[in-house]
């Protein structure tokens, strides 16, 4: 009877190398489809919430006055390609004000509609509210395509890459061991640094043997679009934030951040004994500058009043619009009140410069300023708020004439 064949040294590093080469590359992929999935859909439900708070206070207004196409016109404006399937805006008392729904389409189109139960299965939610009255709410629902294309890609990859292992596993075979673990070790290594420290700009470097070379080629390839991915929604992330918290027309400070930052500032000065002043600002005759010359002459006005504020006050001091024709500073620490009355004159000597209007008219404005100081135990922002309006009020009717 004859003896049955023994496998041959080849045959044994064949198989071990095939076996280990498919492990490693099944795991390294798996770990970076995984964690690039985990991390798209973290920034992903993340966006969603900005897209929420967003769109809250974009459809605010028209929400106040109840009308449903500018709800529409600004749910669209915000929410529309920014991976959401479908935005509904409900009032106090559950009623659809308005609806939007992404009209996609294609082969990932149902695939997508199933899978968004999956990966979102409750909408993001944003109150809109004016005090402690609920007006509305924002209801975001998740669109999961992009992940679907995402892990899509990955699947198309890692298929090539393990074809490119099995033919590779042939030559492999008469390579020492340790020339085929080292370079699969790069990647498995670069797979840990994406998954643990997010470190997505690392590249597997090249190894010598084609068949690696290629494999890390394609790797770099999944891990440069998981790098646009995440560097897109970073950016995407950090413009919503501006947007929630800065004024579209001048890229102050909105109302939002005022009063977050008077809070703060407040907070400091109970605590510590640090004085800060407040000034409240407010255009005189604004209203002729809308009315002689429009609307968008009085947006370059508030854009060149701004601008001028800017330029007048102290790297310390933080502008702000609080809505209309309304401005307010928060004046850093100074050692003498008499500080806050030069950042005054600045402003003043500032808004004497003449701006053109867009019809080429010059003109300048004039600032009714009220200043208040901190200091008061216990006092609120809204009350430290009011004194300064009344300081700005009393500041306007000695202008003798120049009110709005």
């Amino acid at each position: 009877m004859a003896e049955p064949r023994l496998p041959t040294l080849r045959d044994l590093l064949a198989r071990a190398h095939l076996r280990l080469i498919l492990f490693a590359v099944l795991l390294a992929t798996a770990s970076l489809v995984l964690s690039g999935g985990l991390v798209i859909r973290t920034y992903a439900q993340r966006n969603l919430e900005l897209v929420a708070r967003t769109t809250a206070y974009t459809v605010e207004p028209a929400v106040v006055f109840e009308d449903r196409e500018a709800i529409r016109e600004g749910v669209i404006s915000v929410a529309a390609g920014r991976g959401v399937e479908r935005v509904e805006v409900r009032d106090a008392k559950g009623r659809l004000l308005s609806e939007w729904t992404n009209p996609h389409s294609g082969a990932l189109a149902s695939l997508s509609r199933a899978a968004n139960r999956f990966f979102w299965p409750e909408p993001v939610i944003s109150q809109i509210r004016r005090g402690s009255e609920q007006l509305a709410e924002v209801r975001i629902h998740g669109n999961s395509e992009g992940l679907l294309r995402y892990g899509l890609a990955g699947l198309i990859i890692a298929l090539s890459c393990l074809g490119l292992t099995v033919l590779a596993t042939r030559i492999l075979a008469r390579r020492l061991q340790s020339d085929v673990i080292a370079p699969l070790e790069h990647v498995a290594e670069v797979a840990h640094a994406v998954r643990q420290d997010r470190a997505f700009e690392k590249r597997v470097p090249s190894s010598g043997i084609a068949e690696i070379d290629q494999l890390g080629r394609d790797f770099n390839a999944l891990l440069a679009e998981l790098q646009g991915w995440h560097a897109g929604l970073t950016s995407e992330n950090a413009e919503l934030v501006r947007r929630a918290s800065h004024d579209q027309l001048t890229g102050l400070g909105n109302r939002a951040l005022f009063d977050a930052h008077l809070a703060e500032a407040l907070a400091i000065s109970h605590s510590s004994g640090v004085t800060f002043a407040l000034l409240y600002l407010d255009i005189d005759r604004f209203k002729v500058i809308n009315d002689e010359h429009g609307h968008e002459a009085g947006d370059a006005a508030l854009i060149a009043v701004a601008e001028l504020l800017r330029g007048a006050i102290r790297g310390v001091d933080r502008a702000y619009r609080l809505g209309g024709d309304e401005f307010a500073i928060l004046l850093g620490s100074f050692a003498q009140a008499d500080q806050v009355d030069g950042v005054v004159e600045r402003i003043r000597a500032a808004m004497a410069q003449p701006y053109r209007l867009p019809d080429g008219f010059a003109v300048t404005s004039v600032l009714s300023v009220g200043v208040a100081f901190s200091g008061e135990a216990g006092e609120t922002a809204e009350a430290l708020l009011r004194r300064a309006d009344a300081a700005m009020y009393a500041d306007k009717q000695g202008h003798k004439g120049l009110t709005d």
